[in-house]
């Protein structure tokens, strides 16, 4: 396994980067040989945080063999505990869920950190309104101007990465770790995309709460006393159905109101 751990100076608002700091997050991204996680292996992770002298770590975990995913799972690990919160490009779907099940077949004890921010599900309600024809990374990344120098894509850096096992060409391990090196490089600045749709009252969910489901919604809370802690007109008509259905169930559970939230998209 090859490790490499890189110091970038971000350039962000003191604000976002005293936000990004305090709340102790780890940005990460993998790639994988492909998308069953029962089948396939982890074979590049590379995770990003914040140091107190504003300057942006990122390390990265490569197997040079198949059989080396256990290492860069295990080095992993050591890393994640210390975090508080792990923030992700659609995360949620994929990389979160394909960490653990290969932690879980390795025979590797692991618990996440608490909270994960996916920034795609904070984004996704808003991307057409704000002028984005997508809602992945790279049209995201576009309409903030990032610029990127990988050239490839995560089937791209598969193909590429079967060539190094035959080749061992340094050249192809370069580029598929160059590619998974800009996905976190680049998520911090993307916070202050989620901080302007935060503040933005005039952007409304494309998937937005019904006036009829807001004012029953907020009828039930005050009859049973409950008080959530989200701006409750800016959330999708999945989740107000949800959190409606468990407090007619008897189910009234705050933490779980706010799971329903953050996992709306």
């Amino acid at each position: 396994m090859i490790q490499v751990q890189k110091e970038i100076d971000l350039n962000l608002k003191c604000d976002i980067y005293n936000k990004l700091l305090e709340d102790n997050i780890l940005f990460f991204d993998i790639e994988t040989t492909g998308f069953d996680k029962e089948k396939e292996k982890v074979i590049l992770i590379s995770g990003g945080w914040f140091l107190e002298n504003k300057k942006f770590i990122i390390k990265q975990y490569f197997a040079e063999y198949l059989d080396e995913e256990i290492e860069v799972l295990k080095a992993f690990k050591e890393d994640v505990i210390k975090f508080n919160s792990w923030c992700s490009y659609n995360g949620k779907a994929f990389d979160e869920p394909f960490i653990k099940k290969r932690m879980d077949i390795n025979n590797i004890e692991f618990t996440p950190p608490k909270e994960h921010i996916d920034l795609y599900r904070i984004i996704r309600p808003y991307y057409k309104q704000l002028g984005m024809e997508r809602c992945n990374l790279k049209s995201v990344e576009k309409y903030l101007g990032i610029h990127r120098a990988d050239q490839i894509d995560g089937g791209m850096s598969v193909e590429l990465y079967y060539n190094f096992l035959d080749t061992k060409d340094e050249r192809l391990r370069y580029v598929i770790m160059l590619h998974n090196y800009e996905d976190v490089l680049n998520l911090p600045s993307i916070f202050k995309l989620i901080y302007d749709i935060k503040k933005n009252t005039n952007l409304k969910r494309e998937d937005g709460i019904t006036k009829k489901q807001l004012d029953y919604l907020r009828f039930l809370l005050r009859k049973n006393n409950v008080e959530i802690k989200y701006n409750l007109e800016k959330i999708s008509k999945k989740a107000a159905s949800r959190i409606i259905d468990n407090i007619l169930r008897g189910n009234v559970d705050v933490d779980k109101f706010s799971a329903i939230i953050k996992d709306s998209y």
